[in-house]
């Protein structure tokens, strides 16, 4: 009996503990942002985790944008586990497009911790690069969180372009359970930098050794660029007023040297004094006439203010019989409706990238039924449009349409929308038999 109870006391804790692993399981996306200590700004950054035999391998990227040109980089990792500590190392970059190649001997090593927070599974924690005889370590911070929608991910298109999507287990058991339904999933905006920075905060309290840097530093960097913009403004029209009176000033200083010469002759002073009324006569109409110009010209700035409302709107007419090919087969095309968020301003600026490798992928967008950007070329370089939703209703939809596949099938694309302060970012692919749709409701408060 003694021996009966002990065998099923184990293998009560050989269940709890496969339980266990099971719900610590930490292959899948991983998206987030990566904070740079040195640079103070943070970075979009995602790990793929799969598991091959038994060992676990993954890949990052890393992304950011700068004067409107996207900037990327994909990386092959090394990856430890103990418990709930998962170490990361990068030992392989695989394609990126930097503008100065990165040193080969400068590696990154991530120190997470697995957490658990209302059903979301997170890995944070602290980062460092190693020393080598050109650059210093550079530490850090990352944070990101497990998704189920892959459909959203920078690094998933990349490597299923590079052909290395296909060892990523993950993806594997998700295409065998991608029969079922789903609802559209409703965008949230992406976490501002304030919001980031108090991720940031609230992780330094919790681990005190990482060193991160305060978030007032990044303010104090934002206040100094505003003061050197408005010390110029008020000595440009200081400069311009003194340009007249040294103009006069010289004009007087030759009639003054004159004098001097002409006292010895006792018949030219009445000629002198002639001259002088005139040099002061001169400068008085100057004077006036120059304040003159400054007041309409200040009207004149005012004026343009209205075109420039009306001028979208003409450039959106002119644009449809320039090139009526376009989205010519949109009707014959599936649309699968792949996001939906809510609007608030007025206007809303969209700007359009590659997400993937760039491979000449094309699309027109459409617009409630009416193309707005025809045959666009997509690249790394941003390619902008602000479209305006006062007349547009209540709900609008725009359709990618993939004009093009580009080297590297399907065409995808990552469009990102301003509404104000609020910026999403949605990444969408098509082919010639689908394209992708995005869903914008009117917010109402």
């Amino acid at each position: 009996m003694p021996y009966r109870n002990y065998i099923k006391i184990i293998c009560c804790l050989l269940c709890c503990s496969l339980k266990l692993s099971a719900q610590q399981d930490v292959t899948g996306l991983w998206k987030g942002f990566m904070y740079n200590d040195t640079t103070q700004q943070n970075y979009r950054y995602e790990i793929a985790i799969s598991e091959e035999k038994g060992k676990l391998v993954g890949y990052s990227h890393t992304y950011f944008i700068l004067d409107d040109k996207e900037y990327h980089g994909v990386k092959k990792l090394k990856i430890r586990r103990d418990g709930d500590d998962i170490i990361t190392e990068d030992i392989d970059l695989i394609v990126h497009n930097y503008p100065i190649a990165p040193n080969k001997g400068v590696h990154q090593l991530n120190s997470l911790i697995l957490k658990i927070k209302d059903t979301v599974m997170i890995l944070s924690g602290a980062y460092k690069t190693n020393r080598t005889r050109n650059f210093h370590p550079v530490t850090g911070y990352v944070h990101v969180e497990r998704k189920k929608d892959y459909s959203q991910s920078a690094l998933v298109p990349h490597l299923q372009e590079l052909n290395l999507a296909k060892k990523l287990s993950f993806l594997k058991e998700d295409a065998s359970q991608s029969n079922t339904a789903t609802t559209i999933p409703i965008l949230k905006p992406i976490p501002s930098d304030e919001e980031e920075k108090l991720i940031i905060s609230t992780a330094k309290k919790q681990q005190p050794d990482i060193k991160i840097a305060p978030a007032t530093a990044v303010p104090a960097v934002k206040e100094t660029p505003l003061a050197k913009i408005e010390t110029p403004k008020p000595t440009e029209p200081v400069v311009n007023k003194p340009v007249a009176p040294k103009v006069q000033e010289p004009a007087i200083a030759k009639s003054e040297p004159v004098k001097p010469t002409q006292p010895a002759i006792t018949k030219p002073t009445a000629p002198v004094k002639k001259p002088e009324v005139a040099a002061v006569s001169k400068p008085e109409p100057a004077v006036v006439s120059k304040p003159v110009p400054t007041k309409p010209a200040e009207v004149v700035v005012a004026k343009p203010e209205p075109p420039k409302v009306t001028a979208p709107v003409a450039v959106a007419k002119k644009q449809d019989p320039v090139d009526p090919s376009a989205a010519k087969d949109a009707a014959k095309r599936k649309i699968e409706n792949i996001q939906a968020l809510y609007f608030k301003s007025d206007s809303l600026q969209l700007t359009l990238y590659d997400n993937g490798e760039v491979d000449g992928d094309t699309v027109s967008v459409i617009m409630n039924g009416v193309v707005i950007m025809p045959k666009v070329g997509l690249s790394t370089n941003a390619v902008k449009k602000t479209i305006y939703t006062q007349d547009a209703g209540d709900s609008i939809q725009l359709v990618m349409y993939a004009e093009s596949l580009g080297s590297l099938p399907p065409n995808t694309g990552l469009l990102i929308v301003y509404d104000g302060n609020d910026r999403y970012e949605i990444r969408f692919s098509g082919d010639m038999q689908k394209s992708s749709a995005i869903v914008f409701r009117k917010r109402k408060d």
